[in-house]
């Protein structure tokens, strides 16, 4: 009698602490945005006004967004640890990278491969979470940049398939990671 009073305490004291946790306990998804495109590209403000009027709470963070940034300034930043973006990366459980522009226009495309494979390899040292990258809308030959973000676990979005559509891009990443974290 004493052993049944007791598991049946245990069976209440469980669903009850159950119940505070899922209605008080609120998850925050760190999303972190790294990106180089000019303002007319950028998508960061249509993401973030989507995961404002979404019900879970997203931290999203575009310090690193830079129109004049290259792929070697950002490997730089992070060995170097500007601004803590190391503990930034760790934290994030997303990381939404759309770097390369710059590069095209001043670097051969072998070179920004081999970048890229180093940018990739760096933040996965430091996380090993979601990680997006949207190519750079002027680059057509992508099946090098795709083999690398597969070594890498990295999601892979063509960015030359959403040029002067900034609204559609941002729907379909901030689908990709609400529905990850909306279950």
């Amino acid at each position: 009698m004493l052993k049944i009073k007791i598991l049946l305490l245990f069976i209440i004291s469980s669903l009850i602490i159950s119940i505070i946790y899922n209605h008080t306990y609120e998850k925050t998804v760190n999303i972190v945005s790294i990106n180089s495109l000019y303002e007319r590209e950028n998508y960061n403000g249509y993401i973030s006004e989507l995961l404002r009027k979404s019900k879970i709470n997203y931290n999203y963070n575009i310090d690193y967004t830079n129109e004049n940034m290259e792929i070697e300034n950002l490997i730089m930043k992070i060995e170097n640890n500007d601004n803590q973006i190391q503990g930034l990366l760790h934290k994030s459980d997303v990381i939404i990278i759309s770097i390369g522009n710059i590069d095209y226009k001043n670097e051969e495309f072998k070179t920004i491969i081999q970048e890229l494979e180093q940018l990739f390899k760096k933040i996965r040292s430091i996380n090993n979470k979601q990680i997006y990258y949207v190519s750079p809308s002027i680059i057509k030959n992508t099946s090098y940049i795709k083999e690398i973000c597969h070594k890498y676990n990295v999601i892979y979005l063509n960015g030359s398939s959403f040029r002067n559509k900034n609204n559609l891009l941002a729907q379909i990443i901030f689908n990709k990671i609400d529905s990850m974290y909306s279950r």
